[in-house]
């Protein structure tokens, strides 16, 4: 189980507009000095760390507080077991074996059978 159904709204409000502002300056530091937007072997490319993380971060939490779907109310739908109940699965009827097939082959295959096709 998750505890994103735990955690309530007004406590993700924070992040919210700290992932806003984080996104604000990211903006900003990427727009005022042209080095930012090169990419670099210590930190890799830095507008995906200033603006892409931030905004993928804050539309993720965006989408958590969106209300989920629930599943049809229809008994369709998979039914819990009681604990301790256990049933043992149904058992198909045996095919009945076809006396003779393998001796009827056999002298089918000597050539002694004429009929059989």
């Amino acid at each position: 189980m998750s505890n994103v159904e735990t955690t309530p709204l007004e406590a993700r409000a924070p992040l919210g507009a700290l992932l806003l502002g984080l996104m604000a300056v990211g903006a900003v530091v990427l727009l005022s000095f042209p080095g930012a937007r090169a990419g670099t072997s210590a930190f890799g490319w830095p507008p995906l760390w200033l603006l892409g993380l931030p905004a993928t971060s804050w539309l993720t939490l965006q989408l958590l507080r969106l209300p989920r779907r629930r599943g049809p109310a229809s008994s369709a739908g998979p039914r819990r077991r009681r604990p301790g109940v256990s049933v043992q699965a149904r058992r198909r009827p045996a095919r009945p074996r076809r006396s003779g097939l393998a001796a009827r082959a056999a002298i089918a295959a000597a050539g002694l059978l004429h009929g059989l096709r």
